[in-house]
């Protein structure tokens, strides 16, 4: 088995550490991981953003309703948290009642925003939630806007769903726009980071396609015939030319 990097748990051999930057933004994110997004998946990016997010946290479950540091970071009063999920309801960067829960309470300091992140798959997203009433009251922050996911060889399961370290720095550039988070901090290592590792699974796939590997993923046989498609009329094309 090969020897993992203990900080972000890939192989020596792909290490993502050189390519992630530290980033403060003055707002706390805490990411609530899935336990199959902690040790299973290869390609989830919450670990990334948190590495990348100063002051950031990574609590791994499914139901958060007695966790302890959860709600100690919730009951804190130098606090505002929401969680980052859509709803109809959802505040946005640019919602008044989101600058004014971020005043100073009681002529105290101004509060720091606190963004829980559920970090799993829409499915697991909502059972997460579903189990945990605690996070399920929290006030909702989501986009002004629909955005594309460059996370080009997986599928997503909808229109505007983007990765967990794409919607971080997306929300990063909106609070940029509402004056929430300095103009002078750049959130781009976020996605220097992601791209990283975007190429990385493509070398990779492009490897095992010419190897004649089987994919892990019920797609994967679909896909690969596509390709292998879309190759031999590149090169009937190419003849005709």
């Amino acid at each position: 088995m090969a020897e993992k990097c203990l900080r972000c748990f890939r192989p020596l051999s792909t290490c993502y550490c050189p390519y992630i930057t530290a980033i403060d933004i003055g707002i706390k994110f805490v990411f609530l991981m899935h336990p199959k997004e902690a040790y299973h998946q290869h390609t989830g990016t919450g670990r990334l953003a948190s590495l990348s997010l100063v002051e950031s946290e990574i609590i791994v479950g499914i139901d958060f309703t007695q966790n302890k540091r959860l709600n100690q970071l919730l009951s804190d009063s130098a606090y505002f948290p929401v969680v980052l999920y859509p709803a109809d309801d959802a505040f946005t960067a640019q919602s008044p009642l989101l600058k004014e829960s971020l005043e100073p309470v009681a002529g105290g300091e101004k509060r720091k925003l606190l963004v829980i992140v559920v970090d799993a798959t829409w499915f697991f997203a909502k059972k997460m939630l579903r189990l945990s009433p605690n996070v399920r009251a929290l006030p909702k922050l989501s986009f002004q806007q629909l955005y594309a996911s460059e996370f080009t060889f997986k599928r997503q399961p909808a229109e505007g769903c983007v990765s967990t370290i794409e919607s971080c720095y997306h929300l990063i550039r909106e609070m940029q726009d509402a004056t929430l988070v300095s103009a002078q901090i750049d959130p781009a290592p976020l996605m220097q980071v992601f791209r990283r590792m975007v190429d990385f699974q493509l070398e990779a796939e492009q490897n095992r396609i010419a190897l004649g590997i089987p994919g892990r993923h019920s797609y994967d046989a679909e896909r690969d015939v596509n390709r292998k498609k879309r190759k031999r009329l590149q090169r009937v094309e190419n003849l005709k030319s």
